[in-house]
């Protein structure tokens, strides 16, 4: 008897010990890896605009570290990093991209746009000379920095118009004295503003005028809108006494320049003009008292201008000649 209750006593505690031991275990809280947490790659803008000769930072924000940057197209803009700061240089007008990574393999891409902040010019204010007894004249105003796509509008049309825009080169017509104001704007919005100036002179040609004909390598001769043919003979040199400067076609046509001294550089004394330019006609135009100067001369040619104000209207024109005997 004494047995059987020890048996049971025996059993009871065993089973107390593994209801005890499942009890735990449920009680136990099941211990899980703590999730990785990936930081995103931000920053403070996602477009930069920098002007052209000009720098301009933006900073990353946020992002796994250990920065590196490259710009997809360094002709137009180029980068440093510093920390979390990436600074850009513009080098020309264009728009690029900024692609930035980090440790944690993150990639970010940066619009750039690079532009001209204003308009850059060849002159401050142009100059229009209208020549006396003439109706209108012309000068240039040429877009040395700017992001392209240039329009150009005049004030007062009544004085100076915008008669051409090609590329980065304005050409303005000056048609009475007064001053206007041209407003040039790009494609991207930027504007300048301009003062233009027309005025009557009597000076036939002007500095840049000069440096033109000098620079031109074609043999010619011009006076008052006629020019020299392809066809006839140029040559400038001695005829009885005096030198001739003339392109002529067998006597039938021809513009022809008298004067004296030699042909050094500088003003001559003794100008005479003549002008034919009616084939079957014998008329022929002369302009004593003309003004004449040699503007430039080489080993086989001479550069010259001519002209003479008569009437308050202003006749002119140039030659580019080869040195020869001239014939009359």
């Amino acid at each position: 008897m004494k047995l059987r209750y020890f048996y049971s006593a025996v059993m009871t505690a065993f089973l107390a010990l593994g209801f005890t031991a499942c009890s735990n275990d449920e009680d136990t809280p099941e211990v899980k890896p703590e999730p990785k947490v990936e930081t995103a790659l931000t920053f403070d803008s996602d477009t930069v605009s920098v002007g052209v000769g000009e720098t301009a930072t933006f900073n990353i924000t946020a992002g796994g570290g250990e920065y590196r940057a490259f710009c997809e197209n360094p002709d137009v803009a180029t980068l440093t990093i510093k920390g979390n700061a990436i600074t850009v240089a513009a080098v020309k007008s264009g728009l690029t991209g900024i692609v930035v990574s980090d440790a944690a393999g993150n990639y970010r891409r940066v619009l750039v746009k690079a532009m001209y902040k204003k308009i850059l010019l060849d002159k401050e204010e142009v100059g229009v000379q209208i020549k006396a007894g003439h109706t209108e004249s012309s000068a240039t105003l040429t877009v040395t920095g700017g992001n392209g796509g240039y329009e150009a509008v005049s004030d007062h049309e009544d004085i100076a118009e915008v008669y051409s825009v090609v590329d980065n080169v304005i050409t303005i017509r000056g048609l009475s004295n007064g001053t206007a104001t041209l407003t040039i704007t790009d494609k991207m919005g930027v504007s300048r503003t301009v003062k233009v100036t027309v005025t009557t002179t009597d000076i036939p040609f002007t500095d840049e005028e000069k440096a033109a004909i000098m620079a031109s390598t074609q043999e010619n001769f011009v006076f008052d809108g006629s020019h020299a043919q392809s066809y006839g003979s140029f040559s400038i040199g001695e005829k009885d006494g005096k030198q001739l400067a003339q392109w002529n076609y067998s006597d039938y046509i021809y513009l022809k320049c008298w004067f004296s001294g030699d042909l050094s550089v500088g003003k001559k004394a003794d100008g005479k003009i003549e002008v034919k330019t009616d084939y079957w006609s014998s008329d022929v135009t002369v302009y004593e008292g003309a003004n004449v100067e040699i503007l430039k001369v080489s080993d086989t040619h001479v550069w010259g201008i001519m002209w003479i104000l008569k009437d308050d209207y202003l006749h002119y024109g140039y030659f580019v000649l080869p040195k020869a005997e001239a014939d009359d």
